[in-house]
């Protein structure tokens, strides 16, 4: 938790307006399985809780994000290819493009 706090705080010392997260409330409900072993993301939706709250206490607007297709994608590859990155960091390029898609720059901008 103290390094998505010094990432909050770095985000919001360079001027950011907004922080994307992926929306992990949505990501693999018991409903769509029988395995009790499947759901084991309460870790990472405290994680996610404590970056939300952190970010709003900053100052941050926040962006969630829903991270389904992100790896599935033809995207996906051609991101990978273009800009040399794994699939990790093009599935978070992914939800960033997501994230900006969502945005109205205009709306905040400085007088």
């Amino acid at each position: 938790m103290n390094a998505l706090g010094q990432a909050i705080k770095y985000v919001a010392r360079i001027g950011a307006d907004y922080v994307a997260f992926e929306n992990l409330y949505e990501v693999k409900r018991k409903r769509f399985t029988e395995n009790p072993t499947a759901n084991r993301r309460f870790a990472k939706k405290q994680l996610l809780l404590h970056g939300i709250l952190r970010s709003l206490r900053k100052g941050l607007h926040v962006v969630l994000v829903d991270p389904r297709g992100t790896i599935s994608s033809k995207k996906h590859g051609e991101i990978m290819k273009k800009y040399g990155l794994d699939k990790r960091m093009a599935s978070t390029y992914l939800v960033a493009l997501r994230a900006l898609s969502k945005v109205d720059i205009n709306v905040h901008k400085p007088i």
